[in-house]
């Protein structure tokens, strides 16, 4: 920094005289010119214009005095004789102090002028090689780019080529093939026709093998697939009969598990209710509880009278009641229609229809229902 201080040029005024500055365009040691940067001397963003209002600040509290200039000593007075040559000589003092200070605030301009030029040069330079790279680059890659093309090209064309060889080659063996034939052909023509008698009855009797073979081939696929339907029957018959002796375990199971459980809770009072549409709140006996809790719904339907698929269509229609009518384009009608609640009451395609799309015998129904 010492050598920084002695060696670098002057610079700008920051309000005290000239200061010394070492940048990147006037460095005093070329080794260290690479790291250095240059002011920005840019207007409204003149690095020496925010330096001179932060040093204005003086945020760090410096102490700071002027210098007090010692008025020069003037003449003694003389008499009114000597008056015109004292003014005289004041003109001559105040008129070199301020040629020497033009001059000195020229020649600061001067320097500014050039250090802002040089920024700007070394700027410009910098920015040019920037360009240069980016250009070297990119040409790099529109040469790298071009060679690929180029080794595309020369790929397509050998494949065009092999391509051209391969249709000549197949065109060749296709005119062979057409000339054999129709060699062939006037061969054929003249043979006899006891010829063509043989070879017909030749072919019938290779056909009629054919068919025999897989005629027999046919039934002897459909005989195992007999027997493997036959087997599979069995097995399903034992299926059931094992799911049917599966469930009779169960209840059993159910009946006589955790000590009587179950019996000897029924024997206390205590009564198994469970609720369902249609039925309300049932009671169910201790015998069914395995069905009950095996299919509840189909021991629902059955309590009611009716199928398990007639009950859930019931359930359906009770939990949303409107028709299920279909249009010609496959729309549901959905209008509201009055809710049945009860299993036995509700007929299917009848219950589910509004008046418009029910039947004339379905409208009499709920006449005299209602």
């Amino acid at each position: 920094m010492q050598q920084f201080a002695d060696t670098a040029a002057h610079g700008p005024d920051l309000g005290a005289g000239p200061i010394r500055l070492a940048c990147r365009s006037q460095c005093g040691i070329a080794w260290f010119q690479q790291q250095l940067w240059d002011p920005d001397m840019s207007p409204g963003r003149n690095n020496f214009v925010l330096l001179r209002k932060s040093i204005k600040r003086n945020r760090l509290a410096l102490p700071y005095r002027e210098p007090e200039l010692e008025p020069e000593p003037l003449p003694s007075p003389k008499p009114m004789v000597e008056a015109k040559l004292l003014e005289q000589h004041i003109t001559e003092k105040l008129h070199s102090r301020f040629e020497q200070t033009f001059r000195n605030r020229m020649a600061q301009l001067l320097k500014e002028q050039r250090l802002r030029i040089l920024t700007l040069n070394n700027k410009r330079k910098q920015q040019l090689q920037a360009l240069e790279l980016e250009h070297h680059r990119q040409t790099e890659e529109f040469e790298e780019k071009l060679v690929q093309s180029r080794q595309l090209l020369r790929d397509e064309q050998a494949c065009n080529l092999q391509l051209k060889q391969t249709i000549e080659g197949q065109a060749a063996k296709i005119e062979g093939i057409r000339e054999y034939f129709e060699h062939k052909l006037r061969n054929a023509k003249s043979v006899e026709i006891s010829q063509l008698q043989a070879l017909k009855s030749n072919y019938e009797m290779e056909v009629e093998a054919k068919v025999e073979a897989a005629t027999t081939e046919l039934k002897e696929h459909l005989q195992r697939r007999e027997v493997e339907l036959m087997y599979r029957d069995e097995q399903l018959s034992s299926l059931h009969e094992e799911i049917a002796r599966l469930r009779r375990e169960n209840q059993e199971l159910l009946s006589h598990s955790g000590d009587h459980m179950l019996e000897k809770v029924s024997r206390k009072g205590v009564s198994f209710v469970a609720y369902h549409q249609g039925l309300g709140h049932i009671t169910i006996p201790l015998e069914d509880m395995g069905t009950y809790l095996e299919t509840p719904v189909v021991y629902a339907a059955a309590r009611c009278g009716v199928t398990e698929q007639h009950y859930n269509h019931w359930l359906a229609h009770y939990r949303s009641p409107r028709c299920e009518a279909m249009d010609e384009s496959g729309k549901m009608c959905g209008k509201p229609v009055e809710r049945i609640d009860s299993p036995g009451d509700f007929l299917s395609g009848e219950s589910d229809l509004c008046n418009v799309h029910q039947h004339p015998a379905g409208k009499a129904f709920a006449l005299v229902r209602g």
